[in-house]
C-alpha cells in the first residue's frame, strides 16, 4: 500500500491488490486467488464504487442482482460461481474492514445458500482392477510411464497438478516416501506403499536410459519434456476407454477413488483426511457418505 494515500481513500483496484498480497502470504492457493481477483474486479465494477470506502450493502445487492453477475458469456453463472463470489466478496471486506480500509463491513449481511453437495465419482473395486490389469499388459517405456502415474494418483491419492510437479528428486525409495508441493505451496511427504515402490524403482531405472539431461521431471512425454496436466488427463481418458470403463471421471475422481477406498479398508476418516492432507475433516466427511451408500445398497441386496 502507499503510506501517502489514507487508508479510506484507497481505489477499489489497490485495495484488491493488497488483498491479493495478503492471501498469497496466507499461502493460499494460486488459482483461488486468481479466482478472487476476477470477482472482486467484476463486482467493484458493476456496483461503481471506484473507492472500497464508497461501498454498501445496497450497492453489493445492486451488484448481486445484475445481469452482469448472473450471466456470463455461457449463459447462467452457476450456483457454484456465485457462491464462490460471494465468498470473495465477504472475504475481501472482512479484511478492509480489519485493515480500516472501510469504516464498516458492507458484506456482512450478504447471503450465501449453501451448496448441495455433489458425490464425487470413483472407480468401484471391479473398475480399479480393470484399469491397472489393462496398463499392466502393455510394454514400452510410455506404457510404463502411464501405469507409474496411475498407480501413484490411485496409491497416494496426490492432486493431478501435483503429479505433475513431481522431480526425480521427490522421491525417496529407501524412505518409501514421496514429496509433494499441495495447496498453498505447503510440502507435504506421502507414503509409497510396497509394490508402488517397486514399480517406481523400475520405472526409475528406464526413466535414466531416456538421456534427459536438462528436464528433471518424474513423468516425461515423448519429447522427453515434462507431461503437463492435460496430456495425463489424455492419457487416463484412453486407458479408461482401453478398460471399457464408460463413466466420465476426471483425473481427480482418482484421489476420490484412493480416498474412498481408504475409508472402506479403515473405517478412520482421520486416516483419510490425513492421507488427503486436508485441513477440516468436514472436507473429508463426504467419504463417510458413500461407504454408507455402498452399505445400504448391500443391505438391501441381502
Amino acid at each position: 500500500m502507499n503510506n501517502q494515500t489514507p487508508q479510506t481513500e484507497l481505489t477499489a483496484e489497490a485495495a484488491i491488490a493488497a488483498f491479493c498480497l495478503h492471501l498469497s502470504a496466507e499461502s493460499r492457493a494460486e488459482g483461488t486467488i486468481a479466482a478472487y481477483k476476477r470477482d472482486l474486479c467484476l463486482v467493484a465494477r458493476v456496483a461503481g464504487w471506484s473507492r472500497c470506502a464508497d461501498a454498501t450493502p445496497a450497492l453489493l445487492d445492486r451488484a448481486f442482482s445484475s445481469d452482469e453477475v448472473l450471466q456470463c458469456p455461457k449463459g447462467a453463472r452457476s450456483p457454484a460461481s456465485l457462491h464462490r463470489m460471494k465468498a470473495a466478496v465477504r472475504s475481501f471486506f472482512g479484511w478492509t474492514s480489519d485493515m480500516g480500509i472501510t469504516p464498516d463491513n458492507p458484506a456482512r449481511s450478504l447471503r450465501m445458500k449453501r451448496l448441495p453437495q455433489k458425490p464425487p465419482v470413483f472407480l468401484t473395486g471391479g473398475e480399479k482392477k480393470a484399469l491397472l490389469k489393462e496398463v499392466k499388459t502393455r510394454t514400452g517405456f510410455a506404457s510404463l510411464r502411464d501405469r507409474v502415474m496411475i498407480e501413484i494418483l490411485l496409491g497416494t491419492g496426490i492432486r493431478i497438478g501435483e503429479l505433475a510437479a513431481l522431480k526425480i528428486s521427490d522421491i525417496d525409495l529407501d524412505a518409501k516416501q514421496l514429496r509433494v508441493r499441495a495447496k498453498g505451496n505447503v510440502i507435504q511427504v506421502k507414503f509409497i506403499k510396497t509394490d508402488l515402490r517397486i514399480l517406481l524403482k523400475r520405472y526409475m531405472k528406464e526413466r535414466s536410459r531416456q538421456n534427459t539431461p536438462q528436464c528433471n521431471a518424474l513423468l516425461i512425454s515423448n519429447r522427453k519434456t515434462r507431461l503437463c496436466q492435460r496430456q495425463m488427463a489424455n492419457r487416463i481418458a484412453h486407458w479408461m476407454k482401453k478398460a471399457g470403463i464408460e463413466k466420465e471421471l476426471s483425473p481427480h475422481g482418482l484421489r476420490h477413488t484412493f480416498a474412498t477406498h481408504l475409508y472402506e479398508a479403515t473405517n478412520d476418516l482421520l486416516v483419510v483426511q490425513r492421507a488427503l492432507g486436508h485441513r477440516d475433516v468436514s472436507t473429508t466427511q463426504i467419504y463417510t457418505h458413500l461407504v454408507d451408500g455402498q452399505l445400504e445398497d448391500a443391505l438391501e441386496r441381502l
